[in-house]
């Protein structure tokens, strides 16, 4: 000990005399006191250095400055929404919690006080914050790997307050997960009614697990019910518990194989029959009134339209299909593009029962293997003998690279869609990852079914908070203060109370397509699709170029622009920035791929819906991955990522079967499957877009063979790819002029 605070001394006087770097020596992290001591050091100088502190009362909870700790805490409460508050009041008791000789005692005297006295919504809050988004592990094992990744004598105090902030939450959490786990569920139980022990048998001898849930002290007449199905066991009983807040009685039904049901988990294969034996299940309840509604997001929106993919049951009288994956469609390739972050989810949905969270949130393996693959250069197919592990559902997506009866079983498809004939309301977001999954289904609804009852709400809003409430900041972009809507609390059941209750409609639902158009803090109305926009603007590619972009025309030439991949070097990667994280960039990779911009805008447009590309060039393969980027260069010069769109030209014409390109001759691909968006782009913005060829760690790697991309591999590389594209080639950008 004496030892430890003479480092520690030397440390402060080290600080002191030079200012920039100071002197570290690692402790074991199995000394869980001379760590403590040496982060409380750590804190007490960063605080005395008074360098930028967002977070202050993390650097002074680690210092162990409790009080002073709990005075910020509070003045932070005092300035944040109810809502928003859930992690401050957890780090409230927390700080009051290390003034007591008796930590755990009063930690969980204080927590329980705290839940008892907020309302049902606020518990469920904290349910699916702290519970369901349980982060304890990886806060655990970030700063593990932090601290033994420091290899240097010295670290700078912005290191060490980074430090800090991670060891501040490892401290957290690590202490506190079991009591707050406990008191919230222990909670549940003293509002709610909740059998968790259901078991349904299926027709064909599998089972079904479910949950119900009741409000305490509800009324004993019958009720319409709100069912999520999904894979995701032990997840989504708040949002049965939700349900029955709102008067409906809450029901969850896992996938077969999860939870309480016997047999092996096989996600996506048998929700297009299961889901339909479970709405009978409820329809033939005591407390049933033969109403169900469905909702739920990702895959929880993927089991409402299987349930409907060989007929309608007549209990079903809509469903709420939130950021809805499509398989085959969306998941798990886009446009024919087989991607591997679903490699790391098969092995997290079906280790067991519930949910291996061990595995999910298992980065280094994830990360070590995608780069491994990338340099090795051997076949995709051989993702799981590099992982060494079996993979039987990525072994079957192998086997069906195209939208073929594999995929076509699990949800309804072309004229299945028609006899689909209740009130939808489908909720996606402009950076939603299953967009296009979200509105396949809309898409084939109204292409196939006369006059759907079908609505849109779309916003800017990511894979999450399209499904529950968006907050102020989407990655780094300002939401217009009209956007910041209540999903899941709000909308949700507003529908449910329209079409079970005979309620009013939703408010914001005025029309079919229902959009909120970004930098404009408004929403938008509209009857249609094609109604959202009344102009396009067309650029054609061309040739002519100044400094590192090529310029975009308004009429099609005879350019020609060449670019070469040489799928052999692993030193590089390409299209690394088609994902828009974060939003608004001050830069982009101006070397990667081929970069086009428009002259200034002269005038303020409204960007609305999917961009549509025709492309032609020749190319001295027989196929090729390809992405377009769309990007707004604002007047004060950032780059903000309004759309892109990746596929496999193969593909292009028809995602069932693929027809490779003929070499060195010139070929078009149209496509007009690209990310749905609605922003206004102001007066003196140009249209940057970069056209490219996918090469890098997060997806397939198509060398053009023509053979199975998934069993190409390096040696199939060969000679570099050559594509030339010409001035005929075209992006279009569906246009919303206020004038006409």
């Amino acid at each position: 000990m004496k030892k430890s605070f003479l480092l520690l001394f030397l440390i402060a006087i080290d600080l002191a005399s030079f200012g920039q770097e100071l002197k570290f020596e690692k402790v074991a992290l199995s000394d869980s006191i001379s760590l403590a001591n040496q982060m409380q050091q750590l804190a007490v100088f960063c605080i005395e250095q008074k360098k930028p502190e967002p977070d202050l009362f993390k650097l002074q909870i680690v210092s162990g400055d409790y009080k002073q700790a709990i005075a910020t805490i509070e003045k932070r409460i005092q300035e944040t929404p109810k809502e928003e508050r859930v992690y401050l009041d957890l780090y409230q008791q927390f700080a009051k919690a290390k003034l007591s000789s008796d930590f755990k005692a009063s930690f969980r005297q204080l927590y329980k006080s705290y839940i008892i006295n907020s309302d049902d919504i606020h518990v469920l809050d904290l349910d699916n914050t702290l519970i369901a988004r349980d982060g304890t592990d990886y806060f655990i094992s970030n700063f593990n790997n932090l601290y033994k990744n420091i290899t240097s004598k010295e670290i700078s105090l912005e290191s060490a307050q980074n430090l800090i902030e991670k060891y501040f939450l490892k401290a957290v959490y690590s202490s506190t997960r079991d009591i707050f786990f406990e008191e919230i569920k222990q909670d549940h139980n003293r509002r709610y009614n909740i059998n968790d022990s259901i078991v349904i048998p299926m027709k064909d001898g599998a089972e079904i697990s479910v949950v119900l849930v009741q409000r305490k002290g509800s009324s004993m007449a019958k009720n319409s019910a709100i069912l999520i199905s999904s894979i995701y066991a032990g997840t989504n009983e708040p949002g049965a518990m939700l349900s029955a807040s709102k008067g409906y009685v809450g029901v969850v039904a896992n996938t077969r194989g999860k939870r309480l049901s016997k047999g092996e988990a096989k996600p996506l294969e048998y929700e297009n029959k299961d889901v339909y034996e479970v709405i009978d299940w409820i329809s033939k309840q005591p407390w049933s009134n033969q109403k169900v509604g469905m909702y739920g997001g990702s895959y929880n929106g993927f089991t409402q339209w299987a349930s409907m993919k060989h007929k309608m049951h007549p209990a079903l009288k809509t469903i709420v299909p939130m950021v809805a994956i499509a398989p085959g469609i969306d998941y798990p390739m886009e446009n024919n593009v087989l991607h591997n972050y679903s490699y790391s989810w098969n092995f997290y949905v079906t280790n067991n029962k519930f949910l291996d969270y061990k595995a999910a949130n298992d980065g280094n393996r994830w990360n070590n293997l995608k780069d491994k693959w990338y340099t090795s250069g051997v076949a995709f197919t051989k993702l799981d003998s590099l992982d060494g592990e079996v993979n039987t559902l990525w072994t079957n997506y192998m086997q069906h690279p195209s939208y073929d009866d594999y995929w076509k079983k699990m949800i309804p498809y072309k004229d299945e869609f028609a006899k689909i004939d209740i009130p939808i309301l489908t909720i996606t977001g402009y950076y939603d990852d299953s967009q296009r999954g979200a509105m396949y289904y809309y898409n084939q609804h109204y292409k196939y079914a006369k006059n759907p009852n079908h609505y849109l709400l779309v916003g800017p809003y990511d894979h999450w908070t399209a499904q529950t409430e968006p907050a102020e900041y989407l990655r780094n972009y300002k939401l217009d203060q009209s956007a910041l809507i209540n999903i899941w609390y709000d909308v949700v059941y507003q529908w449910f109370d329209y079409v079970l209750r005979g309620k009013e409609k939703p408010s914001l639902l005025k029309d079919k397509v229902n959009f909120q158009v970004m930098d404009t803090d408004t929403w938008m109305h509209k009857p249609s699709l094609k109604a959202m926009t009344n102009d396009t603007l067309t650029f054609y590619l061309s040739a002519d170029k100044k400094n590192d972009f090529y310029a975009l025309k308004s009429k099609a030439n005879a350019a020609e622009i060449e670019m070469t991949i040489d799928f052999k070097d692993r030193e590089s990667m390409n299209n690394t920035e088609y994902y828009p994280w974060p939003l608004e960039r001050e830069s982009i990779n101006l070397k990667d791929g081929l970069v086009f911009n428009s002259e200034p805008f002269k005038e303020d447009v409204i960007m609305n819906g999917s961009f549509l590309g025709n492309l032609e060039f020749s190319i001295n393969k027989k196929d090729v991955d390809y992405s377009v980027i769309v990007y707004q260069l604002t007047p004060e010069q950032k780059y903000f990522h309004l759309s892109y769109y990746i596929g496999r030209a193969s593909f292009a014409r028809d995602r069932e079967n693929r027809n490779p390109l003929v070499p060195n001759q010139k070929t078009k691909i149209s496509f007009d499957n690209s990310k749905l968006i609605s922003k206004k782009l102001q007066k003196g913005s140009r249209i940057v877009i970069v056209v490219n060829i996918n090469k890098n760690n997060n997806a397939q790697i198509n060398y053009g063979t023509g053979k199975d991309v998934n069993i190409e591999r390096i040696e199939d590389a060969k000679i570099p790819l050559t594509i030339t594209f010409t001035g005929q080639s075209s992006i279009s950008l569906p246009i919303w002029n206020s004038t006409k």
